[in-house]
């Protein structure tokens, strides 16, 4: 598979979970404004959970989709694992850069994790495809 065609079914792909994790995200921030006083519990709490359910997503959708990659059985494990390591990284980049544009520049949530996204996208692009799917040696 070309490098180019990879990198359009990349954004494909990442467009759909961007979709689903920020409507995820949203929801969840919605419904936890109802239950929590302190507002940074719900936010924080929604990017926890939306985060976690657009991981398992992504992978399902780039392994198959994007990648296509032939691991299956008990080969999927480091698969995932080296996945998983990569949206842990911008997980925990985002979780602590939402706090610093909500808190220190007064930005909404959901804007704030708006702006997030290109960061993440970035990252993840290029630690996907050169380490979590080992597929970038031919782009």
């Amino acid at each position: 598979m070309k490098g180019h065609e990879v990198k359009i079914k990349f954004l494909i792909v990442g467009l759909w979970n961007t979709v689903f994790g920020y409507a995820v995200f949203v929801g969840l921030d919605f419904l936890f404004t109802l239950f929590f006083l302190k507002r940074y519990v719900a936010y924080m709490l929604a990017a926890v959970l939306s985060n976690i359910l657009a991981i398992i997503n992504a992978y399902i959708f780039h392994k198959f989709v994007t990648f296509r990659s032939p691991s299956r059985g008990i080969a999927i494990v480091p698969e995932f694992l080296r996945f998983f390591s990569m949206y842990l990284f911008s997980f925990c980049l985002g979780l602590v850069l939402l706090p610093v544009f909500v808190e220190l520049f007064h930005l909404d949530p959901k804007i704030s994790a708006a702006l997030l996204i290109p960061i993440t996208t970035i990252i993840s692009y290029f630690g996907h495809s050169r380490f979590s799917f080992k597929l970038y040696k031919k782009l």
